[in-house]
């Protein structure tokens, strides 16, 4: 047993994201620090690793997992701290930690985060965002552990580094450590107002009665290259409130697929396909998740 991390086995993933199925996985790991994440990567590594912040942008497509797959939760990595004029913030952080920090110091340039459920590094990934504000636009650097090397690295993204719902770091084979983000002074007042402007909004839309995994679909274009919204695709193909078993497409908010209860894995999948089939037969329009499928 390594001091630096604790290991769980053959133990449900239910707690450990947002969408709640009872997933078992064979192995479990939970680092207590940068380092304890860096140990269990080295001494784990002929398997392979799905690394989970929140839990909270991702779904299943199994009911359990055998011990070549090992879960790993970063959420106890969660260092953030003022160097000098840059934010060094570890993988761990969840956004609304971030915001309220930023907040709290009257740095400008995060509120949008305060109610985005996810941490740093899944962020970074996916270049989390809302409306005209990413991740993306706030980093120096990015810490990394090469998969490859076994060593950590940092990596400094250019213009083309961070796209619409997307980074270059899917394209290489890491794990994402900490990242030095931009400071921006603001006034703590306005910061504030931002984030709980931010917050209203979303509870007033979204379905934060059930259990889900954030919005479904990322955001798709008609062939004349102009965005879609997926509420209105949706209601037009009639899927507002469509259910299998207790997953089923929110009666608010039909952007987002929920629990209602006690879904499985499989009700989740038959929601998702239906949602693809309904839309590509009606409109022509091939919808792509949002979701980390594991």
């Amino acid at each position: 047993m390594n001091s630096n991390y604790f290991v769980l086995k053959n133990h449900s993933l239910q707690r450990f994201h947002t969408f709640r199925l009872d997933v078992i996985a064979s192995i479990i790991i939970l680092p207590l620090t940068k380092k304890g994440l860096i140990s269990a990567l080295r001494d784990y590594s002929d398997r392979k690793f799905i690394i989970i912040g929140n839990g909270s942008n991702m779904i299943f497509k199994q009911t359990s997992y055998d011990e070549s797959t090992v879960f790993i939760v970063t959420t106890m990595i969660d260092k953030i701290q003022i160097n000098g004029d840059q934010l060094y913030v570890q993988a761990g952080v969840t956004l609304n930690k971030l915001a309220w920090f930023t907040c709290e110091n009257s740095i400008d340039g995060y509120a949008f985060c305060e109610d985005i459920p996810g941490t740093l590094g899944g962020a970074l990934m996916m270049n989390a965002g809302q409306w005209q504000y990413t991740i993306g636009q706030y980093v120096n650097w990015i810490e990394v552990y090469d998969y490859d090397t076994k060593e950590t690295r940092i990596i400094y993204p250019d213009e083309n580094f961070f796209v619409y719902r997307h980074s270059e770091l899917n394209n290489q084979n890491v794990v994402v450590l900490s990242a030095s983000l931009k400071i921006k002074p603001g006034d703590y007042m306005e910061i504030l107002d931002k984030m709980l402007e931010y917050r209203r909004e979303r509870y007033v839309k979204q379905p934060r009665n059930f259990p889900n995994g954030g919005s479904s679909f990322k955001r798709p274009k008609d062939k004349d290259g102009e965005w879609l919204f997926m509420w209105k695709l949706f209601d037009a193909c009639d899927l507002r409130g469509y259910r299998v078993g207790d997953a089923q497409v929110s009666q608010k908010h039909p952007g987002f697929i929920v629990n209602c209860g006690n879904a499985r894995v499989a009700d989740v999948q038959l929601v998702i396909a239906e949602c693809k089939k309904r839309v590509k037969e009606k409109f022509d329009v091939d919808i792509e998740l949002e979701w980390r499928v594991i």
